[in-house]
C-alpha cells in the first residue's frame, strides 16, 4: 500500500513538522549560550584597575552555565566560579562562589531582556547586581553595590573581549 498526500496537506504536514522539531524559542538559555569561550576581562574594582580573563562552558548537559573569572595578578589573587541556569524562557538563577570562602558565597536570582543577563546576589551588607549586557562582540559586565538604606555605588566594571583561555589555571 502506497500512502499518498493529497497537496492541499503538504503544505500543513509540513508546517506541523517544522514546528514539532524547532527548538522552542528561549531568550535567557540563547544569552547564556554567546557566553560561552573564553574572554579578556580587563575591568576596575573598587576603584582598582584589575587584568583578568574568564571562560564560559555549559556543564551538566547543559543545563547550567559555569562563568570562571581569573585574576591574572599573581599579587592579588582573585578566583570566582559563578554558576548560572536558566529555568523558563526569561528568569535566570546563580549562585557566586570565589576564593574569600563559602561565607562570602551567595544565590542569585535574575531574569534576561534583550539578550542582557541581569542577577542579583543578597549578601547581609549589601545586594550586588551583576549585569551583562551584549557589547559588540563582547560584553559590558558590571556590579552596582546597593546598601540596605537605598544607597548605590559602582562596585567593579570589565569588558570582555573574546580571547584564549592559554594556560590559565581556572579553579573548576
Amino acid at each position: 500500500m502506497v500512502l499518498v498526500i493529497v497537496p492541499r496537506y503538504r503544505a500543513a504536514m509540513l508546517l506541523a513538522t517544522m514546528v514539532a522539531v524547532a527548538p522552542l524559542a528561549d531568550p535567557a538559555h540563547a544569552a547564556l549560550d554567546r557566553l560561552i569561550g573564553c574572554w579578556e576581562a580587563p575591568g576596575e574594582v573598587m576603584g582598582k584597575q584589575v587584568r583578568t580573563r574568564v571562560r564560559a562552558a555549559w556543564r551538566l548537559g547543559g543545563r547550567y552555565l559555569l562563568l570562571e573569572s581569573h585574576g591574572l595578578d599573581p599579587a592579588d589573587p582573585y578566583d570566582a566560579a559563578i554558576v548560572l541556569g536558566d529555568h523558563d524562557k526569561t528568569r535566570v538563577s546563580g549562585w557566586w562562589m570565589d576564593s574569600f570562602g563559602a561565607g562570602y558565597s551567595a544565590a542569585g536570582q535574575g531574569a534576561v531582556a534583550d539578550g542582557t543577563i541581569a542577577v542579583d546576589y543578597a549578601y547581609p551588607d549589601a545586594l550586588y547586581a551583576n549585569r551583562l549586557a551584549p557589547d559588540g562582540k563582547g560584553w559590558r559586565w558590571t556590579i552596582v553595590e546597593r546598601k540596605p538604606d537605598g544607597s548605590e555605588k559602582p562596585f567593579a566594571s570589565y569588558r570582555l573581549t573574546p580571547g584564549a583561555c592559554g594556560d590559565v589555571k581556572f579553579a573548576f
